[in-house]
């Protein structure tokens, strides 16, 4: 029996503003602009700070997610 393998490759931008990643990545109870930036700040989320502005890294978001929806969305075994 043969096997098929598919790949997807997406083109994402590497950061994303913390406010607008909000609106997209949560659903329902969305934590405040502020407990973003103090995720930022602490690490949990990786991003930066630009300007006084802060960015979620996209990538490092996606790759490194323990999020069961996200895994199953990208069928990533675990």
């Amino acid at each position: 029996m043969a096997k098929v393998i598919a790949q997807i490759t997406a083109r994402l931008p590497r950061l994303m503003e913390a406010g607008e990643y909000r609106k997209l990545r949560y659903a329902g109870g969305k934590p405040s602009l502020q407990q973003l930036k103090k995720w930022i700040e602490e690490g949990e989320i990786v991003g930066e700070v630009k300007g006084g502005m802060y960015f979620v890294d996209l990538q490092a978001a996606i790759i490194g997610s323990e999020d069961p929806l996200l895994a199953q969305m990208m069928d990533v075994e675990r």
